[in-house]
């Protein structure tokens, strides 16, 4: 097995504390995904990495983006879930990002 990085560990955190949240044992979480339970707590532990496809797959277990398993901040995380999945938010927040670099209007 090669070496555990940070972000394998801490993906694998988030990953615990969601399926925490739901009130959830890994056992019963494994089983719900189709896995063994010793895959799942390799994953959690960040002992083995996951695949994207796997990640989307833990993340629509959860009801949750993939995306947010993926940032640091829990508020970034809550702001990609609620941009995700609201797809009129999520084109106002795409217009605000193409307009920060145009410059400023005049004043009247």
């Amino acid at each position: 097995m090669g070496v555990v990085e940070p972000i394998d560990r801490q993906v694998g955190q988030r990953i615990a504390a969601a399926r925490e949240e739901r009130g959830m044992s890994q056992r019963a979480f494994a089983a719900q995904l189709g896995w063994p339970s010793g895959t799942l707590a390799n994953y959690e532990s960040g002992r083995r990495r996951l695949t994207l496809s796997h990640l989307a797959h833990i993340a629509r277990t959860l009801d949750r983006s993939p995306a947010a398993f993926l940032v640091e901040s829990p508020t970034a995380a809550l702001l990609l879930e609620r941009i995700g999945g609201d797809e009129e938010l999520s084109r106002q927040v795409a217009y605000f990002i193409s307009t920060l670099d145009d410059p400023l209007p005049e004043p009247p």
